[in-house]
């Protein structure tokens, strides 16, 4: 496997309410390469998301990011820490306009306070147009530049799912944790979906959960399977398509992940 890890998650265990979601969880992902986490429903990769995030502690094991040991991961410390994370859902504000959404992605980098704000100050504006304008590139890159105006209830929901990754990308992250990104995609939206997350690497990380394993297949460089919350195979597609643990894994699950 490549060497360089920019995050690894070494001997992790979850317990939640008596029951083991995670145990002795390793897995690492090499600078500038996608990664897939796959497994069966229930397998724990939500609860790995979760883990790195700082929504969920984990019992015991570690968490090392950009060559550092994270002793406490917050959620809000990940976009200043250069980690973006996409929902399984897209998150969005209702009440808040497409580019406005993809702006709040990048606010952690502003580094006016609350005074700032309150009193006006010039840099707050310089710093709020500048980062309306990466928004709008964002967009841009995704193809939905025309949709900046309109409110998420009224955008497809392939629509809403760009503007959630462009939210993602506005805060220029080294590490973007994508949680099924296809889902409710379209076929063709799913190709370019797949060239889109290509073309984030090597100058990113992805680290990827995902039930479409068409995806995962195409774009994955390392894919990490996981099983009744362990880890039961890891190698390049190839590898692991033909690994027996995970063809057993998999038996009646009809390919989902």
């Amino acid at each position: 496997m490549p060497g360089d890890a920019i995050l690894e998650l070494r001997d992790v265990s979850v317990r939640l309410s008596g029951l083991q979601i995670l145990d002795h969880v390793t897995i690492s992902v090499p600078r500038g390469h996608v990664v897939g986490v796959i497994g069966p429903n229930g397998a724990g990769k939500t609860t790995v998301f979760n883990v790195i995030s700082g929504f969920v502690r984990p019992d015991s094991g570690t968490v090392t990011y950009d060559g550092r040991v994270q002793r406490r991961m917050k959620p809000h410390h990940l976009t200043r820490m250069g980690i973006a994370r996409t929902l399984q859902g897209v998150g969005l504000f209702g009440r808040l306009p497409a580019l406005e959404n993809v702006m709040q992605g990048g606010s952690g980098r502003i580094r006016s306070g609350i005074v700032s704000q309150s009193l006006a100050m010039p840099w707050t504006d310089i710093e709020s147009e500048r980062l309306r304008v990466e928004a709008l590139a964002a967009l841009d890159q995704l193809g939905i530049a025309d949709q900046a105006d309109r409110l998420p209830s009224e955008l497809p929901y392939p629509i809403q799912k760009r503007v959630a990754l462009a939210r993602a990308m506005v805060s220029d992250p080294d590490l973007l944790l994508l949680d099924e990104p296809a889902g409710g995609v379209s076929a063709d939206d799913m190709a370019d979906l797949a060239q889109l997350i290509r073309g984030w690497v090597p100058e990113r990380s992805v680290l990827l959960v995902e039930h479409h394993m068409e995806l995962v297949m195409e774009v994955c460089d390392l894919i990490w399977v996981l099983d009744a919350g362990r880890v039961i195979a890891s190698g390049t597609p190839d590898e692991v398509r033909s690994d027996p643990a995970v063809l057993a894994a998999y038996l009646g699950e009809d390919g989902a992940a």
